[in-house]
């Protein structure tokens, strides 16, 4: 380490590792100097505060906003759930449903003569029949005496069979299993049950010999009725208007004899017709 002394500044020069360092002990203009510094400073640190100052000024504020847009929002939405959907129906459906009294019920016979009259489209539409039940029921096999214009799709659970449930491709309406094959179709429960296609020992589903009794159903026509998941509701299709009356009576009277006494109520309609109640 050494030491400089002059009449303008005093300075100590050390070496370490072959560098060297000087240190001004003191000028002149070292006060000058120190407080040049110390002014760029306050200038340095003013200029800082304003520019954010004006930054948080122009600065939209995020919370109110979207406080704002949540509550506007929630209130278009409240707004909305509140506003119930009305369905508008044509001029001409409003014409035919004056032709029905809501007031009344309709024995089988005047209901399907009022439904021919009731039901003006340019198809042949299906007739369909919706009970509301005292109760929820169990899903029940009926054997209906004349077609309801559906082709029925019966399917025997083999290992063709279980490899397109496997890919989610159901295409039958009916699934007949032995009891051997059942082991392999219990994973598949929470896919059929819902839909009421699970082979079950109660509807007949279940059979030593599911080839034999699938060409036996063939030759069958018949309808699973099933209430709703949510409510003791069923809904079936019991013939094409084009039917005879005494075709479309003995089919609906097939379906609701067994519910005599566990109904509330009946319905009797087509395809885009109003609704009949009967008095069953």
């Amino acid at each position: 380490m050494r030491y400089f002394e002059n009449n303008r500044f005093r300075c100590i020069i050390t070496t370490y590792m072959g560098k060297k360092k000087m240190a001004v002990l003191g000028t002149e203009d070292e006060s000058a100097s120190k407080a040049k510094a110390g002014v760029k400073r306050e200038q340095k640190k003013m200029r800082a505060s304003a520019g954010s100052a004006s930054s948080k000024k122009d600065e939209p504020n995020v919370e109110a906003i979207l406080g704002g847009i949540t509550e506007s929002t929630l209130a278009a939405q409240e707004e909305k759930k509140s506003v119930k959907k009305v369905h508008v129906r044509s001029k001409n459906y409003k014409t035919l449903k004056a032709m029905v009294d809501v007031t009344k019920t309709y024995d089988l016979s005047d209901a399907i003569k009022l439904l021919r009259e009731v039901s003006k489209v340019s198809f042949d539409p299906s007739v369909e029949l919706h009970i509301t039940l005292i109760e929820k029921s169990a899903s029940k096999e009926i054997d209906l005496p004349h077609t309801n214009g559906k082709t029925r799709r019966i399917a025997v659970a083999t290992d063709e069979t279980i490899e397109k449930i496997t890919k989610n491709i159901i295409d039958f309406d009916v699934l007949l299993a032995s009891p051997d094959q059942m082991g392999k179709l219990v994973r598949f429960a929470k896919t059929l049950g819902p839909k009421g296609l699970m082979p079950n020992p109660k509807n007949g589903t279940v059979v030593p010999d599911p080839e034999k009794t699938a060409k036996a159903m063939a030759g069958k026509i018949s309808v699973t009725l099933k209430t709703e998941k949510d409510a003791p509701l069923i809904h079936t299709t019991v013939g094409k208007l084009s039917m005879s009356d005494k075709d479309l009576t003995e089919n609906i009277t097939a379906i609701t004899s067994p519910y005599v006494g566990k109904f509330t109520k009946i319905v009797l309609k087509s395809s885009m017709s109003p609704a009949i109640k009967l008095s069953i």
